[in-house]
Order: C-alpha cells, then sequence, then structure tokens
C-alpha cells in the first residue's frame, strides 16, 4: 500500500504543532515560576507565572540575565543553585527571600544536555513558599506562647503553695527579729543565722518563680534530675492537701542530663499536679521513679505516638498515680491545645509538656486505665559523657582566701537608699572604696568628673531616669573595658544580649552575701584584666 507523501507529511506537522502547543499551554498553566537560561544566565525562555510576578509580558523576559530579574542585583548570586551544578554536578534545593517578589522561594535546577553530553542550558523552577514558611513561623509563635501561657497557669497553681511558704519564711524572720532583741549578747548571732537562711529560702523560691515564669533565659546546662525533682515536689506540696503521699524511688547516681533547667522544671511539674489534680479529693500515692535506661538498636521501644525511640543512653522520669485514670479518647486528644478535662483549665499543660519533651530530643510513653490511675515516662538523652554530680558554683572561681581584701574604687549604683547602704558596707568590708549613685544618670555624670578614680562600676539594672541598661550602653563608649557587674533582682534575661559576649562584664543575682560579692569581683577581675 503506497502512501501519499503530502499527506503523511502534513499528519506529522499537525502533530508537532498539535504538541508544541499542548507543551507550551502546559508551560504557561504551571503556577510555579519556570524560566530556562543558557550557561551564562541569559533566560531564553519563562513561563507566564514568571513573567507576570515579575511585572512583565512573557516576550520581554527574554534576553535579560536571570539574576538582574529574579534577584535585582547585577552579578550572580553566591547561592545560585546552577553554578552549584555547573561546578559540582550536583543539582541542589535552595530557599531564599525575594522581598522584591514579596515572598520566599524554593528553587530547583535541572540541566539541559546536547547530544555530547555538554550542559548547554538549564531549567529552573521557583517555587513560592511563602505560606508555608508564615505558616512555620506561626506554629513556632503559637508554640512559645502556648508554653509561656502554660507557665502562667502554672504560676495560678503554685499560689497558694508560695504564699504559704513566704509567709513561714516571715514569721521565721520576724520571730528571730523578735528574739535578737531580747536576747543576750551572745545569743544574738544565732538569731542572725537563723534570719540569714531563711532569707536563703526566700531568694531561692524567687529564683524558681523567675524560671517558671520564662524571666530567666533558656540555656541548655547539665541538669540533676534527682536534685530538680525533689526541689519542684519540695515546692508544690505545700499546695497539695495532706492526704496525698508521695512515694520516691530515685536510683543513686543518675547520670546528667543537658537541657534547660527551666522547662525541665515545668515539666516536672505539670506531670506531678496532674497526678495530683486526677486522684482529687480522696486518699492517694503519686509515684516518682527516676532510673537510668539504655535504648539498643535492637529493642523495640516507641513512645506514645508510636515512634520508634532513637536508640541511646536515657534517664527516665516515671511519674504515676492511682487517681481516675483515661479513656481511650482522652488518651488520644490528650496533647491536643486548648483539649483539657478540668472545669477551670485551660488544656495547655500537655501540649506545652510535649513541645518541651521533643526540644530536648526526649520522648514520652503513656499508659492509663479508666478508674485505675495513669503512669507517665519521660525518657532525657543523657549528657554525651558521664559527669558526676556536683555541688558547684554556676561560675568557675579560685577557692576564697581567709582575710583576703581587695583594692580600688567601685562605683555603686542602686535607686534604693537602704541597698546603697548596706553595699557601702559589704564592699568597704571587702578593703574597696565606694562611691554610690542614685541611678544610670547620675552614675554617668560622675563616671566622667572621676574615671581616673574608678576601677570598677556595681550597677543594678531597674532605675528611674536612667535604668542600667541604658548607662552600661554609655560607659560601653567611653571606657569599652571598664568592669561592669550588674546586680538585680530580675534575671540575667535582660541583660545577656549585652554581656554574653563582653569579658568586662558580668551578672550578679539578687539577693547577694559577702562571700558571693567577693568571688564574682574576683572573677571579673581575672576575666577583665582588673587588679583589685
Amino acid at each position: 500500500m503506497v502512501v501519499d507523501s503530502d499527506l503523511t507529511t502534513q499528519f506529522l506537522y499537525e502533530a508537532l504543532s498539535r504538541g508544541k502547543r499542548e507543551w507550551e499551554l502546559t508551560f504557561d498553566a504551571v503556577p510555579d515560576l519556570i524560566f530556562i537560561t543558557d550557561t551564562h544566565h541569559t533566560i531564553t525562555r519563562a513561563n507566564r507565572a514568571m513573567a507576570e510576578r515579575l511585572g512583565l509580558r512573557p516576550t520581554e523576559v527574554p534576553g535579560r540575565k536571570c539574576y538582574e530579574l529574579f534577584h535585582e542585583i547585577g552579578t550572580v548570586p553566591g547561592t545560585c543553585p546552577f553554578m552549584k551544578l555547573l561546578q559540582d554536578g550536583e543539582a541542589p534545593h535552595v530557599e531564599m527571600e525575594e522581598k522584591h517578589l514579596g515572598g520566599f522561594f524554593e528553587i530547583s535546577v535541572s540541566p539541559l544536555y546536547n547530544e555530547f553530553g555538554e550542559i548547554t542550558a538549564c531549567v529552573h523552577v521557583a517555587r513560592d513558599v511563602t505560606e508555608r514558611k508564615k505558616a512555620e513561623e506561626y506554629r513556632l509563635s503559637l508554640e512559645q506562647q502556648l508554653q509561656q501561657t502554660q507557665r502562667l497557669e502554672s504560676l495560678g497553681v503554685l499560689s497558694g503553695g508560695i504564699a504559704h511558704d513566704f509567709n513561714n519564711i516571715l514569721t521565721i524572720i520576724l520571730g528571730h527579729c523578735a528574739l535578737a532583741r531580747a536576747a543576750d549578747p551572745t545569743e544574738v548571732r544565732k538569731h542572725l543565722d537563723q534570719i540569714e537562711l531563711a532569707g536563703n529560702r526566700a531568694a531561692d523560691l524567687c529564683r524558681q518563680m523567675l524560671n517558671y515564669a520564662g524571666k530567666s533565659p533558656l540555656v541548655r546546662t547539665e541538669v540533676d534530675l534527682n536534685a530538680q525533682v525533689r526541689e519542684v515536689v519540695s515546692m508544690l506540696q505545700p499546695a497539695f492537701k495532706k492526704k496525698i503521699s508521695f512515694r520516691y524511688l530515685i536510683e543513686p547516681g543518675a547520670p546528667l542530663i543537658k537541657g534547660d533547667q527551666g522547662q525541665v522544671q515545668q515539666i516536672i511539674m505539670n506531670l506531678v499536679v496532674n497526678a495530683v489534680e486526677a486522684i482529687g479529693d480522696r486518699k492517694g500515692t503519686v509515684g516518682i521513679a527516676l532510673t537510668p535506661h539504655e535504648i539498643s538498636p535492637e529493642t523495640s521501644c516507641r513512645d506514645a505516638f508510636g515512634n520508634t525511640i532513637a536508640p541511646g543512653s536515657y534517664v527516665c522520669l516515671e511519674v504515676s498515680d492511682d487517681g481516675c485514670g483515661m479513656s481511650e479518647e482522652t488518651r488520644q486528644r490528650l496533647f491536643e491545645p486548648f483539649f483539657t478535662t478540668k472545669f477551670t483549665g485551660r488544656g495547655l499543660g500537655m501540649s506545652a509538656t510535649m513541645g518541651i519533651i521533643r526540644s530536648h530530643n526526649g520522648a514520652l510513653q503513656l499508659s492509663s486505665t479508666l478508674g485505675e490511675g495513669s503512669t507517665f515516662k519521660i525518657f532525657f538523652p543523657t549528657c554525651p559523657a558521664a559527669t558526676p554530680r556536683s555541688g558547684a558554683l554556676p561560675f568557675s572561681h579560685s577557692p576564697l582566701r581567709s582575710g583576703e581584701r581587695l583594692t580600688g574604687t567601685v562605683l555603686l549604683v542602686d535607686d534604693e537608699p537602704e541597698l546603697r547602704q548596706v553595699g557601702t558596707v559589704l564592699l568597704s568590708g571587702l578593703g574597696l572604696n565606694v562611691i554610690t549613685a542614685c541611678n544610670g544618670r547620675e552614675a554617668l555624670e560622675i563616671y566622667r568628673e572621676r574615671s581616673r578614680e574608678i576601677d570598677l562600676v556595681l550597677m543594678d539594672l531597674t532605675m528611674p531616669e536612667m535604668d542600667g541598661v541604658e548607662a552600661y550602653q554609655e560607659l560601653r563608649r567611653q571606657a569599652p573595658s571598664l568592669p561592669v557587674l550588674f546586680c538585680s533582682g530580675y534575671g540575667k534575661k535582660e541583660v545577656s544580649p549585652f554581656i554574653d559576649s563582653d569579658r568586662h562584664a558580668a551578672f550578679l543575682p539578687k539577693p547577694y552575701n559577702r562571700d558571693q560579692m567577693h568571688t564574682m569581683l574576683r572573677k571579673l577581675r581575672e576575666g577583665a584584666g582588673y587588679r583589685p
């Protein structure tokens, strides 16, 4: 059978034309920004989405440099994926923000080859991921808000216990003050010792409250879970009814974990409070266990969500109760934000707890039966190297030498007259000369007049007219190496951005005693070259 050659040619021509039209329609229908460049970064073709995003017609794009149109710069950027492809033969995915195009883009490249296997062009696909980025940022923001709101909710739960403890402390202090007035001079020191112990206990409560309220910086350090469990339960216990008993099973010498102490305390507090509330008004027992736990690659160990727990060394914190237990529906929804079985709760505790556990690369297991109680197991990865527990101060220093005196002149800045008076006595007792100022502005005026005398500045954080941070920044412009020691009843979080990279500055929380002040002055001296 003979086929007319003209008909065959026409058929092939129409098929090719139809295929070309379909390809062009598809190319322009794709919502992603697509453009093809040669090896000199000149655009040879762009789809309609690309042209419209640039505010151009598709015919106006070819012949232009891709970096001029897409990045609005005059040369190839260092992050160009096409350059990476030409140099390494890899086709990476790059994510970047293009403000003039109003969003974030994920860019992928695919090479085009000639018959000799050489790259002659490249297809760029830029996908707008702005909404995904916004969703991620919103999720992170929501998680932070959940944790902060949960902290505030926890403070409400704790208020009764805190008031109870503070009233006890104040009773001790006032009682010993009254006894000291009537006591024989030889007995006064005993009463002062008790007042000091009570004051330290109050300071410890304030420190814990700052942690719970999020006023201390989130810093990952080596954390002793044993000490944190006992500290949190001791703080919570006054708020609980006497019929709740605690059973401890804590193995000695449990390894330390790496984590943020305030957040770890929050986990312990949430679990213990939930366990007590699950028991309700009847008698019951809350069990707290702490044991080392090794998960090997051969062990099939899964968390409450069915995920495999990574092999490694852990410390397992177990909190159990013999309370009401949970139904299957409650267990399924327990970690949903705003889900709660409490009449007055906001439903943030367990969702925030789960977020903290994940941020610490930990895992959670849960077992509960309705009417028979619940058990939570939290697995915290241990520190890479076994570190023995230590009662050392949070800063390193050489031992305090008995009778050692310091020399030099200190500018003491505080808006409280009583604190200036006490500070002057304390610093003078260490051998230092003291000049005082009531706020940052007065401190700057004194320093300008007497800078040659002043060896160190000891400064409060919150003061009228000019606070400590403003005064510090101005002092740094005048004296970059002048040692500055911040002392504040607030946490270090407010000054961390300014002083963490300044070896001539340090922070000492109020209240402080003579030995702590002496040690910090020596630490600052050794770090800054100051020689009192």
